[in-house]
C-alpha cells in the first residue's frame, strides 16, 4: 500500500475515534433508523464496528512499519555493495603499490 494513503487511513481512523462513545451513538443510530435494529443490539455491533477500525488501525500501522523496515534493508544492502566494492577497490590498488616496491 502506498505509504501516503497509508498515513491518510490511519489519521481518518484516528480522528474519527477521537470520541469513542459519540462514534459507537452515531453507528448505532444509523443500524436503528436505516435497519430496525434493536437499540442494544445497535449498540452491540456499533462497538463492534469500532472495535474493528481499531484493529484495521493497527494493521495499517504494522504495514507502514514493515514497509519503512523492507525499504531500510534495500538500502542499507546497496550501502553495504558499495562498501565492498570500494574496500576492493583499496585492496587492489594497496596490491599494486607493493608489488611496485
Amino acid at each position: 500500500m502506498n505509504s501516503a494513503l497509508n498515513l491518510l487511513l490511519r489519521l481518518g481512523i484516528a480522528s474519527s475515534m477521537q470520541d469513542r462513545d459519540a462514534v459507537i451513538d452515531r453507528i448505532s443510530s444509523v443500524l436503528e433508523e436505516k435497519m430496525g435494529t434493536e437499540p442494544d443490539k445497535a449498540q452491540k455491533v456499533g462497538e463492534r464496528v469500532l472495535t474493528g477500525l481499531e484493529g484495521l488501525k493497527d494493521q495499517l500501522s504494522i504495514e507502514q512499519i514493515i514497509s519503512s523496515l523492507s525499504r531500510n534493508d534495500d538500502a542499507i544492502e546497496k550501502r553495504l555493495d558499495d562498501l565492498t566494492e570500494a574496500v576492493n577497490r583499496l585492496n587492489a590498488n594497496v596490491e599494486k603499490l607493493m608489488k611496485n616496491k
